[in-house]
């Protein structure tokens, strides 16, 4: 086993799980800012206005959400530790 590969499998696994969450921060972030409220057939409805605004979601973890997201991590660096180990043999092939 290829230390060296195993641990670059493992970082590049890590930097796209935090870009996957990065880009969602950013999505976000556009959609926060270009939302208008349409203010006018909120008024003629005759309901007040919301005085209490939630941001975010409401996450429950239970067990098996954990194994299969550990597993997918798993899943993912195992996949490229083979994917990248198949590229350095044929590269080594006369």
């Amino acid at each position: 086993m290829n230390k060296r590969l195993a641990m670059e499998s493992v970082l590049v696994t890590l930097l796209f799980i935090i870009g996957y969450a990065a880009w969602n921060v950013v999505q976000g972030m556009i959609m926060t800012m270009n939302y208008v409220p349409d203010l006018t057939n909120t008024a003629s409805s005759g309901t007040p206005f919301q005085s209490k605004v939630a941001f975010g979601t409401i996450v429950r973890w239970n067990s098996s959400m954990v194994i299969v997201g550990i597993g997918a991590v798993i899943l993912f660096a195992t996949a490229y530790y083979v994917i990248r180990s198949q590229f350095q043999q044929r590269k080594q092939r006369p």
